[in-house]
């Protein structure tokens, strides 16, 4: 993954020294790397993780591609990703992650810059942590171009077993995804309630205001997700209990 991220930055910061020269420094919440989201500052990732956390945690179904690792309490495994500059790897690698720490994998017959080759079909792999000396067991199931599918966690009696190794990921891409696995939760419930779908079973979700604690003043973005959920929560019709 990072290959070709890197030629990424590289270019942009070519650029910036061509175009840009007039800047004393980089503008504050701007990641290292391209496309930063605005607002999103490094004083804000660690509310950005309890933030996803809290979403996770209270509506799975909203992520259902991001499932936390049974025998690595706090960390979490991503099945497939959302952040425009690495959907690429999407089907090519998973990446685990914790509030601390983060790692992408390659899949069995990966290769640099989402290429190589990794066929439709079943995989049993080991996968050592961002931690040293603690491994997962994990059985994925490539049954799309793009995406795994995570089927069970644990050893198993056969079969036999791939060890994967984590790559350091660099922290504005952990960031920039956790960004999007909340927004993209937060729209799920806002879109459930325009839907017409029972608003009680999204006001579950809110109703304790945990979410909208952990998530507002995090980034515009998110905000905004967070005031139009709350808008349509508060429209006539709608009970929240507290």
């Amino acid at each position: 993954m990072l290959s070709n991220i890197s030629r990424i930055s590289a270019l942009t910061i070519a650029l910036c020294v061509s175009a840009c020269t007039h800047l004393a420094k980089t503008p504050e919440g701007t990641p290292d790397g391209p496309l930063g989201t605005p607002g999103l500052g490094e004083g804000r990732v660690g509310k950005l993780f309890d933030c996803f956390a809290t979403l996770q945690r209270k509506s799975p179904e909203s992520l259902y591609w991001v499932s936390p690792l049974k025998e690595a309490e706090g960390y979490y495994v991503t099945t497939q990703f959302q952040h425009l500059p690495v959907r690429m790897y999407s089907g090519h690698e998973i990446i685990i992650f914790s509030k601390e720490l983060a790692a992408y994998y390659w899949m069995p017959g990966a290769e640099h810059d989402a290429t190589g080759s990794v066929p439709q079909g079943f995989y049993r792999v080991e996968a050592e942590l961002p931690e040293p000396g603690r491994t997962v067991r994990l059985r994925l199931d490539k049954r799309h171009p793009s995406a795994f599918v995570l089927e069970g966690q644990g050893a198993e009696p056969e079969g036999t077993v791939q060890r994967i190794l984590p790559r350091k990921l660099l922290e504005w891409i952990i960031n920039e995804e956790l960004h999007e696995l909340a927004h993209d939760s937060l729209n799920f419930q806002l879109q459930a309630l325009r839907s017409g779908l029972p608003r009680e079973q999204v006001a579950s979700v809110m109703d304790d205001g945990s979410v909208a604690s952990s998530c507002r003043n995090i980034s515009p973005r998110l905000d905004t997700a967070v005031g139009l959920l709350e808008d349509a929560l508060a429209a006539p019709g709608t009970t929240v209990t507290r």
